[in-house]
């Protein structure tokens, strides 16, 4: 009865939006790019964090080393040789400081088993990237393979990563090699393992038809070998100029009160304008396949890595791909990564040895509640030009509430005094960083009769019927 009453509700207003099939625990994803060279995944630390989280999905080997990673080596088995003939950019630097990295410590066994042993912690389902440039295909079965004879359940294999980029193209790397390779490893990763789904590299959405990619994209739509299409998406909010989803250079749009509310006002924009069109964009162009999002975040700043403004975007990103219908293409997404020694890209950072937990990791914690319940569907409803409530509901009653108060303001929820402020995180500005005493808060112990929303917060309560 209530999920028919809710139903009615988001029908007859356009405030509302609903997901209302049984949400998709792939969409809680994780890429683990460069987490097993500088973390112990075995570590009772990283297991006791990594527990906060409980991702559904992880994704190895992870972006541009999944493109050189070889399974029969230690380590991730990059060969320079191969990086330095076939990629240009920052990645042969990256590539050496890895390898010298591992060496250095003595990783003398492929990470593939530390990946194993991660997510057979988690029983998380788990996402593929093929060496695309020179794997042996029986690579990718081994690894297929290994996978299931350890109980884990492979949902897909991404034909390579990102090989659209300037990077390739500029030392000879074309649609057609892509075409022929990502259409031969299809077939004979679907010859012997005929459920498990692949999905090729789309380029990124440009408006001239001539640039090389929207020839990309046109031509792999003629294709139907695959059963997916990968898009990275890393919303920009700070001006300036970027590359490969980092900020190389951030202009100064005055003090941090007035620049982070461009950002936030841009976040908005985001959701509601420029990602739904880009997202319409692909549907259009791929005849509405299913798509995977494997690597996604606020872009990389130096002004907005680590702060509450990344934290309450990261929790509004997983909201809104679960309840928008205008997102329903999605099927599949990775956090850009779990672990690494990258500032505002990972979720636990490693510094001088240091663990460091970042911004990210009180509102991922919180979403990660969604994925405890068995069946459910979710009602978003925008109730201020800046909150917005989204409501679980699990076996015909509403279980758990999210909301996300992007303004300066605190509010009172008084429409239903059933409901019990379970958890809630929160700062006085967008700009404070989890680094910051008090700078990021994260509270769940909380008084009964609670039912403030802070300003800047992201808020849990759940029924107490």
């Amino acid at each position: 009865m209530i999920r028919s009453l809710l139903f009615f509700t988001c029908l007859m207003s356009s405030q509302y939006s609903c997901a209302q099939s049984a949400l998709n625990e792939n969409i809680f994803g994780f890429a683990t790019s460069n987490t097993f060279t500088y973390f112990n995944v075995k570590s009772e630390n990283f297991k006791e964090n990594c527990d906060e989280i409980s991702p559904r999905l992880l994704r190895f080997p992870g972006g541009a080393v999944g493109n050189f990673y070889h399974f029969d080596a230690p380590a991730y088995g990059i060969k320079l040789n191969e990086v330095d003939s076939l990629i240009g950019g920052k990645f042969p630097k990256r590539a050496r400081g890895l390898i010298s990295f591992s060496k250095k410590n003595n990783h003398n066994i492929n990470y593939i088993y530390e990946f194993i042993d991660l997510a057979k912690q988690h029983q998380s389902n788990v996402v593929l990237v093929a060496n695309m440039l020179t794997g042996d295909k029986e690579d990718i079965i081994s690894m297929i393979s290994l996978m299931r004879e350890n109980n884990l359940n492979v949902v897909g294999v991404e034909l390579g990563s990102e090989l659209s980029n300037k990077s390739y193209f500029d030392k000879g790397y074309t649609i057609d090699e892509y075409l022929y390779s990502a259409k031969e490893l299809s077939k004979y990763i679907k010859s012997v393992f005929p459920a498990i789904k692949t999905a090729i590299v789309a380029a990124p959405i440009v408006e001239s038809k001539e640039h090389r990619h929207s020839v990309w994209n046109k031509s792999l739509s003629k294709n139907n070998f695959y059963d997916a299409i990968i898009v990275h998406s890393y919303a920009k909010v700070v001006k300036g100029k970027d590359k490969y989803g980092q900020m190389i250079f951030e202009e100064n749009e005055g003090n941090p009160e007035v620049s982070f509310l461009n950002y936030k006002n841009r976040i908005s924009s985001f959701f509601n304008e420029s990602y739904p069109l880009e997202i319409s964009t692909y549907n259009s162009i791929f005849k509405n396949i299913p798509i995977w999002i494997t690597e996604w975040n606020l872009q990389y700043s130096k002004k907005t890595g680590n702060t509450l403004l990344q934290s309450l975007f990261v929790a509004n990103y997983f909201l809104e791909i679960l309840s928008n219908k205008e997102f329903k293409s999605i099927s599949l997404t990775t956090f850009h990564n779990l672990a690494g020694r990258d500032f505002g890209g990972s979720v636990f950072q490693k510094k001088n040895g240091k663990t460091y937990i970042q911004s990210t990791f009180s509102s991922i914690r919180m979403i990660s509640k969604i994925f405890a319940l068995d069946s459910h569907s979710i009602l978003k409803e925008k109730i201020e030009p800046d909150l917005y409530k989204y409501t679980i509901i699990n076996e015909e009653a509403m279980s758990m509430i999210f909301y996300i108060n992007w303004s300066n303001e605190s509010k009172l929820i008084l429409e239903n005094n059933t409901l019990i402020k379970k958890e809630e995180m929160f700062g006085a500005n967008l700009f404070n960083l989890s680094s910051d005493d008090d700078g990021i808060i994260f509270s769940n112990q909380i008084p009964l009769k609670d039912k403030e929303l802070k300003a800047y917060s992201l808020t849990v309560f759940i029924s107490n019927d």
